[in-house]
């Protein structure tokens, strides 16, 4: 019904001095009320028989829901007294209708996915009652739902979120919650910084992401977390408007349990050219190579005549021999003389070492762990290795059969020098195989590969680590490498690193390449610094960047290391901070959404990376003062050892570890020591010296990459 009132203002005008400067005015207000009906008697929706739950169907409003402010109105979802369904309770469980935030929407989703693919349920019709709140007005129309595809039955699996596919393969391939075709669909977003339109699994992506946690979306943090999640993300990224979602991300946005990631894919090299250029480019390309076969030929013609073919790279080859044989050294531009040098050859044949020497016939090789172009390294067993009974699991790296004289010579120095390395946290060389075949380095085994990698796949057992108060002590766990991270073992692996380079630092040796790609986790989770880190060619190609001599880590590198070609254990502890960055943030990518040849003039200005979320500002403190410009003033690898150590007595999963830690003189005294093997005397090394070419170029691994180098 109609009400009305009587408003009254009354008006009074200051500047004016007579008395008539005061006016009464009377406003008569008539209040109509509002009649709610629906445009249509009957509203048509198409749903696949394939959509999952939660799959949205359409929206549903009364003709003037957006006509006025503080309007309310409640949907209701009824089945018609009239059925046309022979299971009318399956089939009309199908569907379901939930009210949008902003009280004026109603939203039909799937409620029973199973009832779409039944053969008994067809087109289904509702009756949508709407009552507006303040009047209790009501208003009705019929839902006329179509059933599309074929009534084909999916195997039954507990649905996941679309959000945790990264790559576009498996995304399409899955099902997820709230698929309205049934499987995911992939966003290709663009590679230019932080954008809104960023690579993303979505389950509808007409809705999801646009920046909006509606309501069905909100039944389920798991159907779209880009728009709903409020737990932590890793990586670049702007919150949405209402301080949930994610509205805009860094490469590819994906989600695992409550916490979402932004991070680039693995760097892929694209050449942009049109056919004209394809054309030229393929046809230059044949006659290079058809002059480089005839070349080829006339000159192996020649130096067959003059000289025998050379066999293939094994435990005896001819080759030139350097001045001194180990260790190898190279001019201090780190550029490796050609094989083809006009410098005496003889034939070396490798002295046979008993004490390290292993019997070939006692070693079974396995799958390959990881190659490059010229080495690979394969998972073995070894019998009775250092008198152990029975089988030990260990790594084996050897080269390929297209490995040149310099190859091997790189292998050769790395075996003399990792007879002298003895560390529990430095990857442990058990033993070669010299004689009578291809040489093999027989090293420790690492059971869960790279740090890198660990880190990664640790995201998927869930978020422990984030919460400080989350620690507990492994020893009451069946398998303690199963349970989620936590703070503590973040730390714990950080010290680890930390022992592992101090060690070196004290054998004056710079790593040059220290990244968790390098840092391999045995069984315990007990860390190994490594040379090499399995497959690292296959699934490190972004943390390098492209030069005329080969690749660098420029993201890890310290300053002076990238401006003057300067390594020191210092700027090993540049690396170190970057490292401390990766394992905070569960493998993430360092400088997230900066391109490695910006990276130079920022760190020239005093840019570093921002403290990372859950990281404690003790730890991000750490982190800076190892990325300090002046490399005098960064701390020492002792001095980090110490602080990390101080950051595990806090926490009470690792007073026991602490207390059980060995003294220093026991750290290299175990079963495979070896006391009678001597140690380089530093004080007698001339400096500079450089340690063999496979600690400085990394080539046997697919990369040449600065490992070791002594000073």
């Amino acid at each position: 019904e109609n009400r009305s009132v009587y408003l009254d203002y009354q008006v009074n005008d200051a500047t004016y001095p007579g008395l008539d400067g005061t006016v009464l005015l009377r406003f008569n207000v008539t209040i109509l009320p509002v009649i709610i009906h629906f445009a249509n008697i009957t509203h048509k929706f198409t749903v696949s028989r394939r959509a999952s739950v939660y799959a949205k169907v359409g929206s549903i409003c009364v003709e003037n829901c957006l006509q006025f402010d503080g309007f309310s109105v409640t949907y209701q979802l009824e089945v018609p007294d009239r059925n046309t369904s022979a299971d009318p309770l399956s089939c009309y469980s199908a569907i379901s209708i939930t009210q949008a935030p902003d009280g004026k929407w109603g939203m039909l989703y799937v409620n029973n996915s199973e009832a779409l693919r039944s053969p008994s349920c067809q087109d289904l019709l509702y009756i949508v009652v709407a009552q507006e709140g303040l009047t209790q007005q009501e208003a009705s129309t019929q839902i006329q739902i179509t059933l599309d595809g074929s009534m084909e039955e999916l195997q039954s699996q507990s649905l996941l979120s679309c959000a945790e596919n990264r790559q576009q393969k498996e995304c399409e391939s899955a099902r997820g919650l709230g698929a309205t075709m049934g499987t995911c669909q992939w966003r290709q977003g663009i590679d230019r910084g932080i954008s809104e339109n960023y690579s993303t699994c979505s389950p509808d992506l007409k809705t999801c992401p646009d920046s909006f946690c509606d309501a069905v979306e909100s039944k389920d943090s798991s159907i779209c977390p880009q728009d709903c999640t409020t737990g932590d993300v890793i990586g670049g990224f702007e919150r949405g408007t209402s301080g949930i979602g994610i509205k805009a991300c860094h490469g590819t946005c994906y989600c695992l349990s409550r916490n979402c990631f932004c991070e680039k894919e693995d760097f892929e090299e694209v050449v942009i050219c049109d056919e004209m250029c394809k054309t030229i480019f393929a046809s230059s390309l044949l006659l290079c190579f058809v002059v480089f076969i005839i070349l080829s030929s006339y000159l192996i013609r020649l130096y067959n005549k003059s000289s025998p073919k050379p066999p293939i790279a094994s435990a005896e080859m001819t080759f030139r021999r350097p001045a001194q044989v180990y260790p190898i050294s190279f001019p201090g531009n780190n550029v490796r003389r050609g094989s083809q040098e006009s410098i005496e050859t003889d034939t070396f044949k490798i002295p046979e070492d008993p004490k390290w020497e292993f019997p070939r016939k006692n070693l079974v090789l396995g799958k390959t762990l990881g190659e490059g172009e010229f080495g690979k390294v394969v998972k073995a067993t070894a019998f009775r290795l250092k008198g152990k009974a029975g089988y030990t699991t260990v790594a084996v790296k050897m080269l390929k059969e297209n490995a040149s004289h310099s190859e091997l010579r790189d292998l050769l120095s790395e075996f003399t020098l990792l007879k002298q390395v003895n560390h529990p946290h430095v990857i442990k060389m058990y033993g070669a195989c010299s004689q009578d075949g291809p040489l093999y380095l027989i090293v420790e085994y690492a059971k869960y590969g790279s740090l890198r990698n660990f880190l990664r796949e640790s995201r998927k057992v869930g978020p422990s680590y984030m919460g400080r108060d989350a620690n507990r002590n492994s020893s009451y766990l069946e398998n303690p490498d199963d349970r989620a991270l936590t703070m503590g073992d973040l730390i714990s692996f950080a010290w680890q690193i930390s022992r592992g380079m101090q060690y070196l630092a004290e054998m004056k040796l710079v790593h040059r390449d220290l990244a968790a790609r390098n840092v391999l986790v045995a069984e315990g989770r007990k860390m190994k610094i490594s040379d090499f880190g399995l497959s690292r060619d296959v699934y490190e190609e972004d943390s390098y960047v492209k030069r005329s001599k080969g690749r660098i880590p420029v993201k890890w590198m310290a300053i002076e290391s990238l401006f003057d070609h300067i390594y020191t254990t210092q700027s090993d502890v540049w690396s170190f901070g970057v490292l401390l960055w990766e394992i905070v943030t569960l493998g993430g990518n360092p400088y997230p959404g900066i391109a490695p040849e910006r990276l130079f003039n920022l760190l020239k200005t005093g840019y570093r990376m921002e403290r990372p979320e859950n990281c404690s500002e003790e730890m991000y403190n750490l982190m800076l003062r190892c990325w300090k410009q002046e490399s005098d003033k960064r701390p020492t690898f002792s001095d980090i050892s110490k602080e990390l150590e101080r950051m595990m007595v806090k926490s009470r999963d690792y007073l026991d570890l602490a207390a059980s830690t060995p003294a220093d003189a026991l750290l290299y005294d175990d079963a495979l020591s070896e006391e009678d093997t001597p140690l380089v005397d530093c004080n007698n090394t001339p400096l500079p010296r450089t340690l063999p070419s496979t600690w400085i170029e990394n080539k046997l691994y697919g990369r040449i990459s600065h490992a070791f180098t002594r000073f």
